[in-house]
């Protein structure tokens, strides 16, 4: 026995007939040419579309997997490139769970009644990156650690009406240009403060010297720990303090692996913690998408200038029984546009979704165990450099995590350097002089629990080669 479906179309092919008649009629047009009866017809294309050849299912998979056999994978060559992006491993179960339908095509959840898991998830990564971070609000979440520091930026002219904020000259380049960006609109000043060219590290006396001159103007002072260099902000707290002597805002940036052996940014006076939350469990994917970090202490004047959104716990009208909702959110998409406290009109829910599950596997030992792997594998690559007559290794004297910079000596090109690497099919680490005009012939080099032994040695004696081929020392 048959049946007729009249309104049945498959959902990926176009519309019945039936189906388009009955729209045009419903807005009150009688055919498709009508829709565009607006625009003048020396402006249509008349022409057809010089559009390829169909392809079957089997020829397009075999174009598409021609095209891709042009990338090189990490697990086929040796990799220290870092410089905001780790390659770190990501268990299965990651990508598993993520790709189930109710996380995978599911939206801002806006209707709770028929969000809750979504719901739920989100709040255990706002609580996971809140024990992380020692600080109690965590939205959930921001798009990337760059835009993470822009909103922290505008949070801070916001809650102390004063229009400086104060970053290392060491920062990232890329997050600094979207700082920038954030702060044209506006107009927000951003001032650099040096860094310390021996240790790598906040230069406090030149800080204090420039607060001396601001007299006042400053919202808030941010730092990274570890920083861009990769080195150990050891006296972090101080800068904290100055902050607050100078009653502005302590803003920190963070890495969260780092978090497993080093002190929470709460703990040493933090009131907003930002961080690139791409190393728990979200892959490179040539950059991106990635997850803003992004907590804050629980005071009034902070959280009702919170950008994003916070996920609660409460419970039902009717029964004892939990449930997630909507908090607290910025106000974009609502009636009051105009006092929205950030521009941002989604959230990176699905990568904060991965994130959570990452931390809910690794746990508390594990992440300690995973920093102290990198911190341990970075130390053996800066010896076995060390010991390399025409490298400078490490380049500062601060203590570094899971990066670090070496320079090569002037006596050798840093084209044909970064050309024989290549060549040899290494990834040998990011060129800084082009940002940093100081640092010479430098390079940042990072190391992570997916770096080998054998990855480090070979990338050792490359460069052992290189130097003897070159006829230097």
């Amino acid at each position: 026995m048959s049946m007729t479906l009249p309104w049945f179309s498959h959902p990926y092919l176009p519309q019945t007939d039936t189906q388009i008649k009955t729209m045009l009629e419903t807005i009150g047009v009688t055919s498709i040419d009508d829709l565009f009866s607006g625009i003048p017809n020396e402006l249509r294309f008349s022409e057809k579309l010089d559009l390829p050849n169909a392809h079957t299912e089997q020829e397009t998979l075999n174009i598409i997997r021609n095209i891709l056999a042009q990338n090189i994978r990490l697990d086929k060559i040796p990799s220290f490139l870092g410089a905001g992006i780790f390659h770190h491993f990501i268990p299965t179960v990651v990508s598993t769970l993520i790709s189930r339908s109710e996380f995978y095509t599911s939206y801002t959840p806006y209707a709770p009644e028929i969000s809750q898991g979504m719901l739920q998830a989100l709040w255990e990564y706002q609580s996971m990156v809140a024990e992380l971070t020692k600080l109690d609000l965590v939205n959930s979440s921001m798009y990337d650690m760059a835009t993470a520091l822009g909103e922290a930026a505008l949070m801070c002219t916001r809650v102390k009406r004063k229009t400086t904020f104060l970053v290392p000259a060491y920062l990232q380049p890329e997050r600094l240009q979207t700082l920038q960006t954030y702060a044209q609109g506006p107009q927000i000043s951003i001032k650099t403060y040096p860094f310390n060219q021996e240790k790598g590290t906040v230069d406090l006396d030149a800080l204090i010297e420039l607060i001396e001159v601001l007299n006042g103007e400053i919202s808030g002072i941010y730092i990274e720990n570890p920083n861009f260099f990769g080195i150990i902000e050891e006296e972090a707290e101080k800068v904290g303090q100055i902050a607050h002597n100078s009653e502005a805002i302590f803003v920190v940036g963070v890495d969260p692996i780092s978090l497993g052996i080093l002190k929470s940014p709460g703990d040493y006076g933090a009131d907003i913690a930002i961080g690139e939350g791409q190393s728990l469990g979200l892959p490179m994917n040539f950059g991106g998408p990635l997850l803003g970090i992004f907590a804050v202490k629980n005071e009034r004047n902070l959280s009702r200038a919170l950008p994003g959104r916070i996920i609660g716990l409460t419970t039902e009208m009717k029964s004892p029984a939990r449930a997630f909702t909507m908090t607290l959110q910025t106000r974009e998409q609502h009636i009051r546009r105009e006092k929205a406290t950030s521009n941002i009109c989604t959230n990176n829910a699905l990568c904060a979704l991965a994130s959570a599950i990452y931390l809910s596997l690794i746990g508390p030992k594990g992440l300690k165990q995973l920093a102290e792997i990198c911190m341990a594998r970075t130390a053996y690559l800066l010896e076995e450099l060390q010991s390399l007559k025409g490298i400078k290794s490490p380049y500062f004297s601060g203590s570094p995590f899971k990066e670090f910079i070496f320079q090569l000596d002037s006596n050798f090109s840093t084209e044909k350097f970064e050309s024989f690497l290549k060549e040899n099919n290494i990834q040998g680490g990011f060129p800084l002089q082009s940002y940093f005009p100081e640092l010479k012939r430098c390079y940042l080099s990072a190391v992570t629990e997916m770096t080998s032994k054998a990855d480090m040695n070979q990338f050792s004696n490359k460069i052992q080669e290189f130097l003897t081929k070159q006829g230097g020392h």
